[in-house]
């Protein structure tokens, strides 16, 4: 299944948040960026990409805005692109 990303930002425990938010709403969600697992400790010093299915992006984002206000800081403005 395509996955594209939803959301973008610095901030590794806001993706984290926002992750378990949309799975506890039953939307699948990994955290992406292009540092290694083993790097992760060091967060902060990239940027990290929600990603979910294609086919529940919408609601998704919608999840996120209605939870986070009319649109989350560091929203991502990709529709259909992964990174």
């Amino acid at each position: 299944m395509e996955q594209i990303e939803i959301y973008r930002t610095w901030d590794v425990q806001k993706a984290e948040q926002m992750k378990s938010l949309l799975e506890d709403n039953g939307i699948s969600c990994y955290i992406s960026s292009n540092l290694t697992q083993s790097v992760m400790p060091f967060a902060g010093q990239q940027e990290v990409w929600l990603m979910v299915p294609k086919d529940r992006a919408e609601e998704g984002r919608r999840i996120l805005e209605d939870f986070f206000g009319s649109q989350p800081e560091g929203k991502s403005d990709k529709k259909d692109e992964t990174p």
